[in-house]
């Protein structure tokens, strides 16, 4: 039972239940995130895989860069590695409305870099700024 003016703690890791109060949730969400946005990019997973997490804007920015894969790999022939490992993951809580995470990505022929801004927003938490590298 909660007193009054105090907020339940969170039941599950889901972006709507994101605690700013223990980093290793944050943590915890950016290497899935990370991982599906990357494969995503390289045409492995559909293009709205993460369609809950992240806005329109960073859903079109994916899905742009899936179609540039899709163009190569018919061109080319090329077929990127399957593993992705994710490490490094660094988080900076800006506000209590905003997160700021980073993490490296690397495959067996690359390493990638991946910065993204999670915000609270009326729906819950929501990726609004991605970038790959």
């Amino acid at each position: 039972m909660t007193t009054t003016g105090q907020r339940p703690a969170p039941t599950s890791d889901a972006p709507e239940n994101l605690s700013l109060h223990d980093p290793r949730v944050v943590e915890r969400m950016v290497a899935p995130v990370a991982r599906r946005a990357v494969e995503i990019v390289r045409d492995m997973r559909p293009e709205n895989a993460l369609s809950r997490i992240v806005t329109p804007e960073v859903g079109t920015l994916l899905s742009r860069r899936a179609a540039l894969t899709r163009r190569l790999r018919a061109s080319t022939g090329y077929a990127p590695p399957q593993r992705l490992l994710v490490s490094g993951v660094r988080t900076c809580i800006v506000n209590e409305h905003t997160v700021e995470a980073s993490c490296v990505l690397r495959e067996p022929d690359r390493a990638r870099f991946l910065a993204m801004r999670w915000e609270l927003r009326h729906s819950g938490w929501r990726v609004t700024v991605l970038e790959i590298g």
